[in-house]
């Protein structure tokens, strides 16, 4: 017979000499047995659940929400909280990827990510907002009352926006970058030109119905076709993560746009505007008499679809001019904590602010009948405004890239 811990039995007859010693005696043993089951019982029933929290070396986000777990854990000894970064260790990145997939049905790369049971909790905002979100989503996978749910208090200079949430007025870092780079995207040359040639063609012609159908339609699809090329950067970042080797890359095509730009404005500087390198004379030549000939036509859908066609054309050819300033944009997006519905808003503002100056030069040509000559001069410093911005902004993905998310 194996030997094994067992509680002891006490041989108890009716004896009724048995002292009254000997009856505490037992009476300890069996309180002593049953606290052993008792706590054998209890460490059984409180079985440990595992939390995933992803994080980034260096992501400010994820440090304030380190600070409130470090906070909070000491409340639910039931959770095994497992702390995997991901900046810097690429099994933890793929084992994001690969739960969020798992999860929600979409991989995503972005830190912080908080897994609680078959929640998945994205980013952090602070305590009285993600941190209550992650209080409750613990409670309801350990079974606990919600007792400690509250909503916070307002604070000062918080404003709610729709789908974007609570705004703080003093911290307006990323509204503004969306602001500045739109707008300077917007004036790139290579942007410019077919929309300058149609409204010369337009005004020329002196039909002022038809400058402003085609001026929209070709604003719109330009607009629409940019907002996909946003789109398609942003997710490709989203998909990926903040991985070192793409910050790296992004960081150094920022500094070869930057530089790229400065060149262009020194060697220009004198000329009064500055002409996009990317389409040459011969391709400009074709699609100007494209141009001439959908704008001969009678009909107004042909005319749509025509110049629809040839904006979404332009866009595509000019994708190599203006590629640097957006895919900085959408890597620095994709990496701040924000909803997903609150990214694709900053994309619309971006892509207005691009489309900002196409929309003025449309609005002058088409009330006042003359071609807006200033904005060859805005074109021409905004590639040493951007420029400037371009090197900065790769020079600090490069070497502090938490600068770039706002706190």
């Amino acid at each position: 017979m194996t030997k094994a811990a067992v509680c002891p039995i006490i041989n108890y007859t009716e004896n009724k000499s048995m002292g009254r010693g000997k009856k505490l005696i037992l009476l300890a043993i069996i309180l002593a047995c049953s606290a052993m089951f008792f706590n054998f019982q209890t460490a059984k029933a409180v079985e440990q659940k595992t939390v995933y929290f992803f994080w980034g070396d260096g992501c400010p986000h994820c440090h304030d929400e380190q600070t409130f777990w470090e906070k909070t854990k000491g409340n639910y000894p039931e959770i095994d909280w497992q702390s995997l970064e991901t900046w810097h260790n690429d099994e933890n990145q793929a084992r994001l990827l690969q739960m969020t997939r798992e999860k929600t049905g979409k991989a995503f790369g972005s830190v912080p990510v908080t897994i609680i049971g078959n929640e998945v909790i994205y980013g952090f905002r602070n305590e009285e907002t993600t941190g209550q979100q992650l209080i409750k989503a613990l409670n309801n996978y350990i079974g606990k009352t919600d007792e400690t749910i509250g909503q916070g208090e307002p604070q000062e200079n918080n404003y709610p926006l729709p789908l974007i949430g609570a705004v703080n007025i003093k911290n307006l870092s990323l509204p503004i970058l969306t602001i500045i780079l739109g707008t300077i995207d917007g004036f790139n040359p290579c942007s410019m030109w077919a929309l300058l040639v149609l409204i010369t063609l337009l005004i020329n012609s002196g039909n002022k119905k038809k400058m402003w159908l085609v001026g929209w339609t070709y604003i719109i699809t330009s607009a629409l076709s940019y907002f996909i090329f946003l789109t398609a950067w942003l997710n490709t970042f989203l998909a990926i993560g903040y991985v070192f080797a793409v910050r790296l890359i992004i960081g150094f095509l920022a500094v070869g746009v930057g530089v790229y730009f400065l060149r262009d404005y020194l060697k220009n500087r004198k000329k009064d505007d500055l002409t996009c390198e990317v389409t040459s004379d011969k391709t400009k030549g074709k699609i100007i008499a494209r141009l001439e000939n959908i704008l001969r036509k009678e009909k107004t859908l042909g005319i749509i679809v025509g110049i629809a066609l040839i904006a979404f054309s332009i866009n595509l050819i000019e994708l190599l001019c203006s590629a640097g300033i957006p895919a900085v944009y959408t890597q620095i997006l994709s990496q701040n904590s924000v909803p997903t519905a609150g990214r694709y808003l900053y994309l619309l503002a971006y892509d207005f602010f691009y489309m900002l100056d196409d929309i003025v030069v449309l609005l002058i040509a088409g009330f006042t009948w003359k071609l807006f000559a200033g904005n060859k001069k805005y074109s021409k410093y905004s590639h040493l405004v951007g420029g400037l911005l371009l090197l900065a902004l790769g020079l600090i993905m490069i070497f502090s890239p938490n600068l770039l998310m706002a706190k």
